[in-house]
């Protein structure tokens, strides 16, 4: 996938977990409360579906999850 689509589906899984949010690829998720700890569980389950991947529990850092930009930035390190 190229970083765009990589992107693109990732901003449509947040905004599956959190519907009616504005987002684009350098709001902070975390810090502007787009996504709590449970909408979080929840866009990594959308993400290894999407994606083909796992994401293990050590992985789930804030650092890679902070914006949809740096969730892309970890999947691609993932291979995606």
């Amino acid at each position: 996938m190229t970083e765009d689509s990589v992107l693109k589906a990732v901003l449509a899984a947040v905004r599956e977990v959190a519907p009616g949010a504005e987002i684009s690829g350098d709001t902070a998720l975390i810090a502007q409360r787009v996504i709590d700890s449970l909408s979080l569980l929840s866009l990594v389950s959308l993400l290894e579906k999407e994606f083909s991947v796992t994401i293990r529990d050590s992985e789930i850092l804030p650092a890679h999850f902070e914006t949809p930009l740096a969730v892309r930035d970890f999947l691609k390190s993932k291979g995606c």
